[in-house]
Order: structure tokens, then C-alpha cells, then sequence
């Protein structure tokens, strides 16, 4: 185990208190929560190159106590990670948490790190062979080369790596010789992300909203790393309930990133439900940001995640807004993960999908579960909770 996986004698700011360092914008709702939840010293740091238009309008994000964004990556601090500026800031704290890239300049800091993966940090940048069906071929492979080299090191040296041990994780670990720490939650906005009393007009369509990327060809490489979301089968699924009499409408989104848009278009047309499927854009060329996001979901009747084996923001983000979810899952990792159970609508075929449209057309039934994954999101998702879970994972692992 490498400097950043050895426990260290921990330079405290005070009794009880800590310098925490998170990087990488998948942090931002984590370190939100830890901020307002506990007395540690804590300190965002952002690429600015690569902020993603969800964050852009977060008020938090102006204070510079709170956060710092920069380009700090770019090839030269790639090429040579111990000189990079992010590495020297991340040298000043106690501990770090990181995400995207950043276990490669955590590693360098000298400070214990968690790993905390988003996704492809850990399924695609460290395997740069097997990724590349999923890249522009020429400079950009010599480049992944390095950052894979840069990325295993980092991952393979964290104190700990906290993730779900979904299919695609499971598997990326297991090619890296390590293993996942734990779970942590991911930390949502409940505050913002919340109930709003129904719409009263019981004669109007159902909205069914599915923010997700659309990407459902069966490229192996996105299949085994998670990237397949299988929303074909809403799709249909949606059809064969609405020619059982279902009266709804299916809100979709033009976003960045959604490789079979195209596809999803030429499918709904041949299923003949054009007429009943909206397609939702800013008008300015870029995503949505959570403050605008939000008015969607709390004016939608179903919430609709993907369909992969596991879930992330869309799936939290509609709950937290009183909606019933509709998603699959893997039951095993579920019940691994929430003990208790979970509140999610599964649909594992377009079949079981039509069924589940037509049970959530009665109104009552739908608020039920809506009211139902709105409480399970604040026992496991609320960000104050999920710091409170932080630190005392931190704590078994003697970092706090």
C-alpha cells in the first residue's frame, strides 16, 4: 500500500475536527452535507474545464470558503502528477476524498484517500485497451494510455474505495486486485428536491419523465461497464400500455451524451407513439441545470430511471420529489446495499413495464409510493444524513 493507503497520524484543526478535501463534481452534494452537518474543515475543489451544467447555477459554489474551481488537469499535470497544483493543495489536508480523475493526484498528495467512483473513473479510465471502442482512435489513445497508467496506480493505493457492488464495479475491481470498501450513499439535495401537491385536474394525461441518457444499442464494452440503460424497453413498454388504454404522455430529454437519440426516434415512430412523447431542451444548447431540472420532475406523475441493474441522481431526484421511480435493479446488490428494502417500481422487460404503467394510473396508488420513496430517500439519500454516514465510515477505517 502505497503513502496515500497507509493510516497516518492525522494533523487535526482543533479536538474533533479535521481538514477534509473533496475532489471531482460528484462530490458536490457530499460535501454540501458535510459542511452544514459537522465541524470539520471543508474544502470542494472543481475542474473547471469539465463542470458539468447541473452545478453551474448552485449558489454554494460563490463561496470561496466552501469550494475552489480551476483547470487543474490537463496533460502536463497528467505527464507529471507530482508537480500538479491540485496534488499540492490536497497535500494540506488530512484526508481526501476523491472521484473522476482524482486518485491520481490524491495518490501523489501524500495524505489516506477514499476512492468514491462515478462510474467510468473506475469501468473505463483504467482500462484504456479495452475502452477504446469507445474513443476517437490516433492521439486520444496514447493520452488514455497514460491517464490508465496514472488511474490503476491511484485506485489501487486509495485507503478504501466505497462504491456498490454492481456487476460493473464487481468486475472492475476484481481485473484491478482490489476490492470495495463499503457503500456510501450518494447525497442528494432533498431541500431542493421535493413534493409539491399534485396537479388537480384528474382528466389529464399521465407524465411519465425519463431524464436519462438514452443508450440502448448492445455495445458490449457499455454493457459490461454499466453504460447500458436499456431504455428501449420503456419505450416499449410505454406502447403496449397505452394500447391497453393508458392515457399518458413520456417526457424525454435532448441532451449530450444520448448516442441513440437518433434511434429512440426512428423506434418511437415505428411504435406509433409520436403523438404522445415530448422531447425536452433548454433551447441553449446545453443540459439542464438542477434549479431548472427540478420544476420537471415536481410537475411529472412517474419518474423514470434507466433500466441497467443499478441507479444514480435521476432515480434519487424523482423519489426525493414524492414520484414513484421505474427502474431494474439487481435484487441481489439491493439487498445487500438497503436491508430494508427500497421503494422503486422494477420493470425487467417491456411487459412488466406495461403492467407497472398501469398499476401507477391509479392515483392513489401512485401517491402512496411517491410519499414512499420521498421518506426513503430522507433515511438514506438526504445529504445531511449521508455525511453523518461519512464520517463514521471514516472512522471504522481510523481516518477520523
Amino acid at each position: 500500500m502505497g503513502r496515500g493507503g497507509a493510516v497516518v497520524d492525522l494533523v487535526r484543526t482543533g479536538v474533533g475536527q479535521m481538514k477534509i478535501a473533496l475532489y471531482g463534481h460528484f462530490m458536490y452534494q457530499l460535501a454540501a452535507g458535510l459542511r452544514a452537518q459537522t465541524d470539520h474543515d471543508v474544502h470542494l475543489f472543481l475542474d473547471s474545464e469539465t463542470m458539468p451544467t447541473c452545478l453551474r447555477d448552485e449558489p454554494l459554489l460563490d463561496d470561496p470558503t466552501f469550494a475552489t474551481s480551476a483547470p487543474w488537469v490537463g496533460g502536463r499535470e497528467i505527464l507529471r502528477p507530482g508537480d500538479a497544483e491540485i496534488a499540492r493543495r490536497l497535500a494540506d489536508y488530512d484526508v481526501a476524498i476523491v472521484t473522476d480523475l482524482g486518485p491520481i493526484f490524491a495518490e501523489r498528495s501524500g495524505i489516506p484517500y477514499i476512492f468514491f467512483p462515478a462510474g467510468w473513473d473506475l469501468t473505463h479510465a483504467p482500462f484504456p485497451v479495452r475502452a477504446r471502442s469507445s474513443r476517437r482512435r490516433g492521439r486520444a489513445d496514447v493520452v488514455d494510455t497514460v491517464i490508465g497508467i496514472r488511474q490503476r496506480r491511484g485506485i489501487r493505493r486509495a485507503t478504501s474505495i466505497w462504491g456498490p457492488a454492481f456487476k460493473p464495479f464487481r468486475s472492475a475491481t476484481r481485473r484491478l486486485g482490489v476490492a470495495l470498501g463499503g457503500c456510501l450513499p450518494q447525497a442528494i439535495d432533498t431541500d431542493l428536491f421535493r413534493p409539491r401537491e399534485p396537479v388537480a385536474d384528474r382528466t389529464a394525461p399521465i407524465s411519465v419523465f425519463h431524464p436519462a441518457r438514452l443508450m440502448f444499442a448492445p455495445d458490449p464494452f457499455i454493457i459490461e461497464t454499466g453504460g447500458w440503460k436499456r431504455n428501449d424497453l420503456l419505450l416499449h413498454g410505454f406502447a403496449l400500455a397505452v394500447a391497453d388504454g393508458f392515457d399518458g404522455r413520456l417526457l424525454l430529454v435532448e441532451r449530450e451524451g444520448s448516442s441513440d437519440e437518433n434511434l429512440a426516434r426512428r423506434l418511437i415512430d415505428d411504435l406509433s407513439i409520436s403523438d404522445r412523447v415530448d422531447w425536452l431542451g433548454t433551447g441553449r444548447g446545453i443540459e439542464f441545470t438542477w434549479r431548472e431540472i427540478v420544476d420537471v420532475y415536481q410537475a411529472c406523475d412517474i419518474s423514470s430511471d434507466d433500466f441497467g441493474g443499478w441507479f444514480g441522481l435521476a432515480a434519487l431526484e424523482g423519489a426525493s420529489c414524492g414520484r414513484p421511480v421505474l427502474n431494474h435493479l439487481e435484487p441481489g446488490v439491493m439487498k445487500s446495499e438497503y436491508p430494508g428494502g427500497h421503494p422503486f417500481v422494477q420493470g425487467s422487460d417491456a411487459e412488466s413495464i406495461r403492467t407497472a404503467l398501469l398499476d401507477l394510473a391509479d392515483r392513489d396508488h401512485r401517491e402512496a409510493v411517491g410519499r414512499a420513496s420521498r421518506d426513503w430517500v430522507m433515511e438514506h439519500h438526504d445529504r445531511g444524513v449521508v455525511a453523518e454516514r461519512c464520517v463514521r465510515m471514516l472512522e471504522e477505517i481510523g481516518l477520523a
